[in-house]
């Protein structure tokens, strides 16, 4: 083989080696369920705004508050700021910002894991039965139909 083969061939390895790679991450995301509720939540944003909910915020607000749920699950010395997270669902004003607040939280790494989960199962993770409640009451009280 000439040199120039060679290093034809490499390339062909090196993008069909990436190619696979990809398909695999994808494949892998897709069964083990990563994303599937912030996939039905995009799906369900245009349902909404048809039924004529309106966001409260700007996209960027939602990953403030997103990032504020997550950083509550994070205090090492005193534990899940339960507070932090049910300012920020008090905040919320339908089911459209509920939606946008799942899109935006996305799939975070939950502490002391690898695993890759979205904002229900961060909330199962850091809050008990009873806290979730509150959070299922918070949204009620404004008659957000979700329920976590």
């Amino acid at each position: 083989m000439k040199i120039n083969e060679i290093t034809k061939n490499k390339y062909f390895v090196y993008g069909a080696v990436g190619v696979g790679a990809y398909l695999l991450y994808k494949g892998v995301k897709k069964v083990l369920g990563y994303n599937t509720t912030v996939d039905a939540a995009k799906k369900d944003q245009s349902e909404l705004i048809r039924s004529g909910q309106k966001a409260s915020y700007v996209d960027s607000q939602y990953k403030i508050f997103a990032d504020a749920i997550y950083s509550a699950g994070f205090d090492v010395l005193f534990g899940t700021d339960e507070d932090a997270i049910y300012s920020v669902f008090n905040r919320m004003n339908n089911d459209l910002d509920i939606n946008k607040l799942i899109v935006a939280f996305g799939a975070r790494r939950i502490e002391f894991s690898t695993r890759v989960e979205s904002l229900a199962e961060f909330l199962r993770s850091e809050l008990d039965d009873r806290e979730i409640q509150q959070v299922n009451k918070i949204l009620s009280s404004k008659n957000i139909k979700y329920r976590f």
